[in-house]
């Protein structure tokens, strides 16, 4: 009841500092980046304007119909209310967090559960779009919420949310297959747990091998799966029938976004984990750097393996090249795409992390079956398939890993040093935000830096 009544404290003190920020962004500017073609296409639905569609947009337009849905009876198709829907989806971000971490966390009283919330619901890139009318925040209260009802057992609902955050973004199918996974591998455990190779089981593998065995298990497991989750499966399916009949999993403007192998962007979101995970990274240190120097054949090994795919794979998107506007493009230009050898010099942080990611995955005692492999999969989709480094499209594989681990815990200490750096990166955001500002000469608005 106490730990209920700090989160409710919380709450209310990030509701007005999130406010009283919105207020200073919508004043500072009120046209950023993409919000060119967000605003002027939310704007069409508020007015019931279904027929207009911005060829430039490339997502369903699930964010324009929630504005169409919530804002046009009150005929408050402005600028400010459409941003301020990212406020209240932000809001409720920080509740869906609060409530999946609690399921997650075996002492649901302890008052690490609300500090780990408040770290999450602060991580920089997506607090920064709670205040702008970008697709993001609302995708992400959508799948977090599919994930809520899925672990509640209310699947109808958890389809519908299912269904809501592919209408936010299409990438977000990987999470409906993700969700769906989990629930049909572990009904197949549970399932095999009760037969007679109970004495034999000692695993999620072994499940598989008694699965595949017995063709009657198989045809039960497939047969309740149908009646349990068939919303998942409609939306998986709808989503086959979209590809085929689009040819793409784009809409609009095909052509700035071509799906292909870009492996890498594991390697960028190993990094995006690093900087936002310090507490966990700061709690594996010395069990990382045993397990490089124990198994040195394998780091080199791995070491080669990744230099040798970056040599390969590495993608630059001419959106990285030329838009000023976005960190990536600083970070790319004057590190990565100065000096031949830069690209190389993170591989050991790369391995670090990826061995920390496998403790945290692999190395819990009773994990959630079927989560560790789903995840990596969802994870691969989302991200390795994308040719453009984006910040923002790290922001659910890392939200989704963080909230349904069950084996990792940082000290009070060490959650606390996280959200004190993410409350320092967010200011550093908003101050470069509000007080750096250039020109482009085909817009007479000034320009400023976002994620």
């Amino acid at each position: 009841m106490k730990n209920r009544t700090f989160f409710y404290i919380f709450l209310a003190t990030y509701s007005i500092v999130t406010l009283r920020l919105f207020h200073l962004l919508y004043h500072t500017s009120k046209l950023v980046v993409d919000e060119e073609f967000h605003l002027r296409q939310g704007k069409h639905y508020c007015n019931w304007e279904f027929h207009i569609w911005d060829p430039k947009i490339t997502t369903f337009p699930g964010l324009y119909l929630i504005s169409a849905l919530f804002l046009s009876p009150f005929e408050l198709c402005t600028t400010y209310a459409l941003r301020l829907t990212s406020v209240f989806a932000s809001i409720a971000n920080a509740c869906l967090i609060f409530a999946i971490r609690k399921k997650f966390t075996t002492n649901r009283t302890d008052p690490y559960v609300l500090r780990e919330t408040i770290s999450l619901a602060l991580l920089p890139p997506l607090y920064f779009f709670s205040h702008l009318y970008y697709t993001d925040v609302l995708s992400v209260t959508m799948v977090l919420a599919m994930i809520y009802f899925s672990i509640q057992e209310k699947n109808n609902w958890g389809a519908l949310m299912g269904s809501l955050a592919v209408l936010m973004r299409q990438t977000n199918i990987v999470w409906v297959g993700f969700v769906l996974g989990s629930q049909v591998i572990d009904l197949g455990l549970s399932l095999t747990l009760h037969t007679r190779y109970r004495q034999r089981l000692s695993g999620l593998f072994s499940a598989v091998i008694v699965l595949l065995r017995s063709p009657r298990l198989v045809g039960e497991v497939l047969q309740r799966a149908c009646a349990l989750f068939y919303g998942y499966i409609l939306i998986i399916l709808a989503f086959i029938v979209f590809l085929f009949w689009n040819e793409s999993i784009v809409v609009g403007d095909k052509t700035a976004h071509t799906a292909a192998v870009h492996l890498p962007q594991m390697f960028y979101f190993c990094l995006f984990y690093a900087m936002f995970s310090c507490s966990q990274v700061l709690t594996a240190s010395r069990q990382v750097l045993r397990f490089i120097c124990k198994r040195w054949h394998l780091s080199i090994g791995c070491a080669v393996l990744f230099a040798y795919i970056i040599k390969q794979n590495t993608i630059v998107h001419p959106y990285l090249l030329a838009d000023n506007r976005h960190y990536t493009f600083y970070v790319w230009n004057r590190f990565y795409g100065r000096w031949w050898f830069a690209r190389y010099l993170p591989v050991p942080v790369y391995y670090g992390v990826i061995v920390l990611l496998g403790f945290n995955l692999f190395g819990a005692r009773q994990p959630t079956v079927g989560y560790s492999v789903l995840w990596i999969v969802a994870t691969l989709a989302s991200l390795a398939l994308q040719k453009l480094i984006e910040v923002r499209y790290f922001i659910l594989p890392f939200l989704v890993l963080r909230l349904l681990q069950t084996n990792v815990r940082s000290s009070r200490k060490l959650i606390t040093i996280e959200m004190a750096i993410n409350v320092v990166i967010n200011a550093a955001t908003f101050y470069v935000f509000c007080t750096k500002e250039f020109y482009w000469s085909n817009y007479q608005e000034a320009q400023r830096i976002i994620w």
